[in-house]
């Protein structure tokens, strides 16, 4: 899963952890410390503590525990076990080929561990350099930023779900649009904008979200973070 910054990679990581549990059955962790990350070793120590296993000392014994573990699953449950990898355009090159081994560990007819990697568009290029990990990718998917109707509906949701009985009135189309432009779409953007100007429209008590709101609240945030300023 691949995806700029704020187009909701960790939040869909998040979200599948619940969800396939409870639809399927299945044991997901997440590998969120990618930035620390130092060596294949570091690696695998991560992978065990996101699985809740004993870490040996040696690498060699490392992935016997993980192995032994997958298998045990396998032969009891015979469920999917996922390892959800967070932010992993950081991981260093020099612990990478890891990855593949882990993919590699399977039996007859079951792979024993599925991984999905979630980054930011440069994995490709991370990837290219190894093309033994990169056969082994099954399918990618593109993280693209909201669409104006899927903005407005994510919006309307939450003030629905925030109490407010008429989500329109208080935030009318015109504002709508406004929000999308200067947010690009971007789920995190949209958010952080529209919360801006709520506070901008509740300091000059205004009844409702207007344009201008938006427009000073994106502004002031275009100050303090440029990447912000999607209009001009």
């Amino acid at each position: 899963i691949r995806g700029d910054v704020g187009l909701g990679k960790s939040f869909l990581i998040e979200y599948l952890m619940s969800a396939w549990p409870a639809q399927f059955g299945w044991c997901c962790a997440k590998l969120q410390n990618t930035a620390t990350i130092a060596s294949p070793r570091a690696l695998l120590a991560e992978v065990l503590a996101a699985f809740g296993l004993p870490q040996p000392r040696s690498t060699r014994d490392m992935v016997a525990e993980l192995e032994t573990w997958l298998l045990e699953r396998n032969a009891q449950e015979g469920k999917t076990t996922v390892l959800f990898v967070d932010e992993a355009q950081s991981i260093p090159s020099a612990a990478l080929p890891v990855l593949r081994d882990l993919v590699n560990l399977e039996t007859r007819d079951r792979i024993l561990l599925q991984i999905v990697l979630c980054a930011q568009p440069n994995i490709d290029r991370r990837l290219a350099r190894f093309p033994a990990l990169l056969s082994r990718v099954a399918s990618v998917y593109t993280l693209e930023p909201l669409s104006p109707e899927d903005t407005d509906a994510m919006l309307l949701h939450r003030f629905r779900r925030a109490g407010c009985p008429d989500p329109i009135s208080l935030c009318p189309v015109d504002t709508l649009r406004a929000i999308y432009e200067w947010s690009g779409g971007s789920p995190r953007d949209v958010l952080v904008i529209t919360e801006a100007a709520m506070k901008e429209a509740f300091l000059r008590e205004a009844e409702r979200l207007l344009p201008e709101h938006v427009e000073r609240a994106a502004f002031d945030l275009a100050s303090r973070c440029p990447r912000r300023l999607k209009a001009a």
